[in-house]
This record gives structure tokens, C-alpha cells and sequence, in this order.
């Protein structure tokens, strides 16, 4: 099949039981937030296999693959992937190190992107501490997640984390910092 460029291959939730090779041109990797925002997690070339994770599992595609130039690709079904990765032991370790470096990739990011939330809660702390003299903050998370620009999820798992590392105390609708020094260190690391 050839595709033109900006034409989606595979869309993200869509049931899926094959996958594509790309023999020539350049494809984008992505998915979208709970908040409608999307995410690169990549980009593929001549020699990828996209699509794979649903093939072989079954599961809803984890991602939207776009053609980025024009895309020729084929579509292999499961039993036919399988087939090629049994008969071609190279490929298929080929395979797993792409996987694992893109695992790891995945969550390298994940663990950046934990570091800049956990800095963002940490200055709004120290801030609300020093401008207002105040231990103790009362807003509720989703305030809180309004300020840092994340979801309320994320800022609660954060204050769940300061608050084993003994930093600050969760109440509701309040978080009152326990150890200023310890939560400055932190967010001067």
C-alpha cells in the first residue's frame, strides 16, 4: 500500500489484528492525553514494524501511526508476523532490542517527566511558603493541578510521595509542609 503523507495508518483505541512494514518513507509514532494534548513517541522508518503490539496481542492499538512523508508499507496478519519472526531468528531478536530500547526510551521519559512535576509542586510550596508565611496550603488538588498544569492524578501520586518522604502532610483540601528545609533541598537538587 502507499500512503500519502499526513494520512493516519493506525489510529489510537482502534481494534487491530495486523500490522505494517514500512519499506519506504518516514512515519510518526504518537498518542493523546486525557487532556486531548498529543504526544511524539516517535518516529519509524524503512525496516519498522508498526502495529505490532495489537497484532500480537490483540489488544486496542496503543498509538496513532501518521505517514510523515509518503509511506509505502505491507500489512502482515498476526499468524503472518508470527510466521516471520519463527522463521527469522535475527529479526526477531532485531525486534526485541528495538522493543527494549524503546521501552526504555518510554520510560526514561516517564521518570523526566515525574522529576519536572515533583519540581513544579515542590515550587509552588516553597512559594506559597515564602510569600505567605503559611505552612499550610488550602486548595483542593485540582486547584493545585490548575496551577502545575497537570491533572489532579498526577498532583495527588506527587504529594503522595513528599508526604512518604516525610516532607509535607496531606489533609483534605490542604497540604502543610512539614520539613521547609528538606522540601527546599529538594527542589534546589
Amino acid at each position: 500500500m502507499r500512503l500519502a503523507a499526513g494520512t493516519p495508518l493506525l489510529r489510537h483505541g482502534e481494534s487491530g489484528t495486523h500490522c505494517y512494514a514500512v519499506l519506504a518513507g518516514e512515519v510518526l509514532v504518537s498518542t493523546t492525553t486525557s487532556q486531548g494534548a498529543t504526544v511524539v513517541l516517535g518516529r519509524r522508518g524503512p525496516g519498522s514494524v508498526i502495529g505490532e503490539f495489537a497484532a500480537l496481542d490483540a489488544a486496542p492499538r496503543s498509538a496513532t501511526v501518521t505517514a510523515r512523508t509518503e509511506v509505502t508499507a505491507v500489512a502482515l496478519t498476526a499468524a503472518e508476523l508470527e510466521a516471520l519472526l519463527r522463521g527469522q531468528p535475527d529479526l526477531a531478536i532485531s525486534e526485541l532490542r528495538r522493543l527494549s530500547r524503546q521501552l526504555r526510551t518510554l520510560s526514561e521519559r516517564y521518570a523526566l517527566r515525574n522529576e519536572e512535576l515533583r519540581a513544579r509542586v515542590v515550587n509552588l510550596l516553597l512559594t506559597h511558603l515564602d510569600e505567605t508565611g503559611q505552612d499550610t496550603i488550602c486548595s483542593t488538588r485540582q486547584e493545585l493541578a490548575d496551577w502545575v498544569g497537570v491533572t489532579r492524578e498526577a498532583v495527588t501520586r506527587t504529594l503522595r510521595r513528599l508526604e512518604e518522604q516525610g516532607l509535607v502532610a496531606l489533609g483534605r483540601s490542604t497540604v502543610t509542609v512539614v520539613d521547609p528545609a528538606g522540601l527546599s533541598r529538594l527542589g534546589s537538587a
